[in-house]
């Protein structure tokens, strides 16, 4: 439940030489958190308490087994966003998104995982704790050792403490679902998203007819044309563009 906890169980571990796993959301498919012989899972889904946030510089201090949708949730309600969304985001914890550096749809918009992280809190494999929860974004002192527990998935550390920049929450959104023939079309749509949308622009992915084919047979793609219609059936590629702006007239003349 707290990062003592934590401690306790990796010291002794390392005394007594036991593996262990660290387990947050479990949504990863690699099977990074899968225990492949008798090592034992320290699973992180009680440290999920939302601990502060500051509104005036946009900073929330959470534990690292909060599940991402709530944090979301959370920020939404106060007019801020967490810079981070995935498909998996019902279930996914926010240490195991930093553990694996995770993307995310809005990476295009605010960066990395590293672009956003101001603080943690880490349990070292002797059961030593180490704060680095500093929430002075323009800390410059020393070595920035926090970066270096992002996208190590647990080899360094154990995340329990996060503190993360979360921005304002845009007044407008607005999204459009497009088509392309051939990649080369994709690249230049993305130039001229770059171009035409500048700021506003916050996501720009795209997807293969193979994909496309597959999340239909599951899912209804509303936009799919019907077989042997001049539709999105005839095309190689298709993009979601998204953009985040603060005029919602603005942005759509855009």
């Amino acid at each position: 439940k707290d990062s003592k906890e934590v401690s306790s169980i990796l010291s002794y571990c390392n005394e007594e030489k036991i593996g262990i796993v660290p387990q947050a959301g479990n949504t990863g498919v690699v099977g990074s958190g899968t225990s492949i012989n008798d090592e034992i899972i320290v699973s992180l889904r009680h440290l999920d308490n939302i601990e502060s946030f500051d509104d005036i510089n946009g900073i929330l201090t959470c534990g690292s087994g909060c599940i991402l949708q709530k944090l979301q949730d959370a920020m939404s309600q106060k007019n801020h966003l967490v810079p981070i969304d995935l498909g998996s985001k019902g279930s996914c914890m926010i240490g195991g998104n930093i553990s694996t550096n995770a993307g995310g749809s809005y990476y295009f918009r605010f960066g990395s995982i590293h672009a956003n992280i101001i603080g943690l809190e880490v349990v070292l494999a002797d059961g030593t704790i180490l704060d680095l929860m500093s929430v002075n974004r323009k800390d410059n002192t020393g070595y920035d050792l926090k970066h270096l527990f992002v996208g190590a998935e647990g080899t360094l550390g154990i995340i329990t403490k996060v503190a993360i920049s979360c921005p304002r929450l845009p007044i407008a959104k607005n999204a459009a679902f497009l088509a392309c023939d051939t990649f080369k079309a994709v690249e230049r749509t993305l130039s001229l998203a770059k171009q035409e949308l500048g700021e506003t622009l916050a996501a720009f992915e795209f997807m293969d007819r193979e994909v496309l084919d597959i999340v239909g047979k599951e899912k209804n793609i509303p936009v799919k044309g019907n077989q042997g219609d001049e539709g999105f059936d005839n095309y190689r590629f298709c993009i979601l563009v998204e953009t985040l702006g603060s005029n919602n007239e603005h942005d759509k003349e855009k």
